[in-house]
This record gives C-alpha cells, structure tokens and sequence, in this order.
C-alpha cells in the first residue's frame, strides 16, 4: 500500500490545536481551534459561546483554564440579535499545520479571562490593607508565594472578587460567587495537601491563614438573621485567624530571611504598643479588676488585651497630638486618606487577636462577659478604621450584638461602645473614615 494511501487512512487523534496525523496528511482538521470556537466570541447566530466551567486553579490543570460558573457581569454581545450576514468579520486566519510535539499537554486552555480579571486587580489594588507608597516588595512576594501553591492562589482570587463585590455593589453578587467558589476551592486544595510547616512552605500557610480569615470576617455583615448570631461568627473568625498565630510562632525566623522579611520586622515591636493612661478604658479596666470569676493569671490577661486597645483608641482619637508621617513599612500610605490618625492603627488592631493569650481567647469563647465587654471596646477600634474594607460595618454588629448577649444588667459598661457607633459618635469619627472608595 502507498504511503499516501496509508496516510489517507489515518485517523484524526483528536488532538488541539491541530492532531498530529492531521497535520501529517495536510488536511483541515476538524478539531483546530479557530477564532470562533473561543469562549466569549460569537458564534455563527451572533450570540456569545458559553463559558466552560470553572476549574480551581491546581498544578495538573491549566490555572488559566475554564471560565467562571455563572454568567459575566458584562455578559451582553454587541451584536446579540443581529444577523451573521449584517455582522462585522474578520477574514478567517490559515490555521495552525505545525504537529503539537507529544511532550508538551495537549489540552491547553484557551486564556480565562474572569479569572485573569482577579489576578489583574490584585496586582493593582491593595486588596488586604494599605501598604507603603511604591512597595512592590511585598506584592511580589504574594504573588511568588501563590504561584507555588495552588491553595494559595485560589485564596488569594477568593479575596480578590470579594474585593471587586465591596466596590462594584451591582455587580456584588457576581463577585460574591466567585469568592466563594474560589474560596471553597481552596480550602479543598488546602485539605488534600495537608501541608506542615516548613521553611519552604511558611509564607504560603500564614498567607493563607490570613487570607482566609479575612474572608470570614467579611462573611459577617452578610445573610445575617435573627438565627445567625454575628457574635458566634465573629468567634469562629477569632478561631481561624490563630492559624496565623501557630504558624507565626513556628517559623519567626525563616518569615524574617523571606522576601517580606522587612515587613515582618516592622511588626515585631506591636506587642509592646499598650498603655493603661486614657479614660476610655478606665471604668472597664477597674470593673475587670475585682471580678469574682476571673482568676489572677486571667486578670492580667485580660488586662493586656485592655492596655492595647487602649493605645489604639489613644492613637484613633481626632484630638490627639501624637501625628506622625507614617514610616516605612506601616500600613498606611500619604495621599490615600489612610494617613489620617483613624487609619494608621490598622496593623494593631489586626494583630490585637493574634496577641491575646490563649486562655483569654478561650473565655471569650464561652461567651465569659467580662471578656466580651472587652471585645465591644475592640469592636470600637474596629468601627474606627471601618475605611478598611473588610471591617465596613462589622464593628458596629459586633458591638450591638455583644449587647444583646448581655443583656440589661450589662448594659451600664456598654454605654460607651454604644455610644460611639450613635449617630453622635458617627459624626465624631467622619473625618477618620473619609477614604477614597477606590482605596477602601
């Protein structure tokens, strides 16, 4: 038999974009890939091509393959409606006849653009807090660190579209999707590879933790109902947000030799941010002091945790002198609005959990009420700095729920937390929270 009969014989292999005996006999293969066979391109009818299924992002698959579940929010076709023929086209490209060597994957993706959107705004805002002017340090270091793991990543886009849901509020529930699909892939990925803590890996696990904390916490100002207590929510985000803690505790040192080291080393000296000298604290402070049910150890526990909040709120406070340009490092940037006094304590008050000691955060999860009144006072903190897009309105909830938890005879020591999310302590600390929306 002729080799050309041969070759008429060959099978298409149904390899992308072109099979190799396709290309071989130089014939048009079915299969190849053109400009019309794209997600997000029109088809023949005029009509947008439905996206293919979204895919968590892992090293075996493209990360860049799949589109997001659910339709775009931008998901509308210039020419839907419009006859073919009516159209505007481009002449149709030559297709590929080069073979696809068989070493490389064969079922390359075409590019994920939902999913490159996330990646795109991460690299373009400050989606976790406020960092220092022209820092690409720290945002390089993410992004390696997430690129080395798949969990990673997903959580990173996770915190990503919930970002893009807080600015583009029609679009909120789009990007909420997309949160939590990714957000569950995630965890998923994380629960598979069950990774310990090593050198190598140490960044990526506290990143995670951190990032997955975070979207806890936003998860409270959402779906809440009188059957969904905030206060119970906000102590499984207390119960997360220690992964941070652990993994911190375990790998100081090699945090300190990573790419971030220099932003980890401006942190080390927050734990000695407390002071017992403001009248704020002052009543809760002495109440804390003769409990009956608390023990010695845990009466200063809790009054550690008392002296920082105290700092912070000193530090919040609109009269105080106590103005400084923020240094490098810090959490706040000039010319954003978050220079101003009631931003500038963000990395305190997101560290003060992460500082609590064990035994404190433990009676706060039995609800203890001297304890929780503590927690109204960070809930305080909290609604100071709710420019910080997670925080928003979480504060405020914290605090009004902590009173219900209370009840009455409580209600003495939390005339002050209640005071300040009034409309007479809204107007207080306007000027503290007047971040631009687009760095919020």
């Amino acid at each position: 038999m002729a080799a050309e009969e041969l070759i008429g014989l060959m099978q298409c292999d149904e390899t992308r974009p072109v099979c190799v005996n396709c290309g071989t006999s130089s014939r048009s293969c079915v299969y190849a890939l053109t400009p019309a066979s794209l997600p997000g391109q029109k088809g023949q009818d005029g009509h947008l091509k439905p996206p293919l299924t979204q895919q968590p992002l892992t090293p075996g698959a493209s990360s860049l393959a799949g589109s997001a579940s659910g339709p775009s929010p931008s998901a509308v076709s210039p020419g839907a409606g419009t006859p073919a023929s009516h159209a505007s086209q481009l002449p149709e490209q030559p297709r590929p006849t080069t073979p696809v060597p068989t070493s490389f994957p064969s079922d390359v993706q075409p590019a994920n653009i939902p999913q490159l959107e996330l990646f795109h705004h991460v690299c373009n805002h400050q989606i976790l807090y406020p960092l220092p002017t022209g820092d690409a340090t720290v945002l390089s270091g993410i992004i390696e660190a997430a690129l080395a793991a798949p969990y990673l990543m997903n959580a990173l886009l996770a915190v990503a579209a919930l970002h893009i849901s807080h600015l583009r509020p029609t679009q909120s529930a789009y990007y909420h999707h997309q949160a939590v699909h990714f957000q569950t892939h995630a965890l998923s990925l994380f629960n598979d590879e069950k990774p310990h803590v090593t050198p190598e890996n140490a960044l990526s696990l506290l990143l995670f933790s951190q990032f997955t904390s975070l979207q806890v916490l936003h998860e409270i100002t959402l779906n809440t109902t009188m059957h969904d207590d905030p206060l119970d929510r906000f102590l499984d985000y207390l119960k997360v947000y220690r992964g941070v803690v652990l993994v911190t505790n375990e790998a100081w040192t090699t945090l300190l030799q990573s790419k971030l080291s220099h932003f980890f080393a401006n942190t080390s000296g927050i734990a000695e941010h407390m002071t017992s000298e403001g009248e704020e604290t002052a009543e809760l402070r002495s109440f804390v002091s003769i409990s009956r049910s608390l023990s010695n150890e845990q009466k200063q526990y809790c009054q550690d945790s008392i002296d920082r909040l105290q700092w912070i709120i000193s530090r919040s406070d609109p009269s105080s002198d106590s103005d400084s340009d923020p240094k490098p490092g810090d959490l706040c940037r000039p010319g954003d609005g978050s220079h101003l006094k009631g931003h500038r304590c963000l990395k305190e008050i997101l560290a003060w959990p992460c500082l609590a000691r064990e035994s404190f955060l433990d009676l706060l999860c039995s609800k203890n009420p001297e304890t929780l009144l503590i927690l109204a006072y960070y809930g305080v903190a909290m609604h100071q700095h709710r420019a910080f897009w997670v925080y928003a309105d979480i504060g405020a909830i914290l605090i009004r729920a902590i009173a219900r938890n209370l009840g009455p005879n409580w209600q003495h020591f939390m005339a002050w937390p209640l005071a300040q999310i009034s409309e007479e302590g809204e107007s207080r600390m306007a000027d503290q929270c007047s971040m631009p929306n687009q760095q919020r």
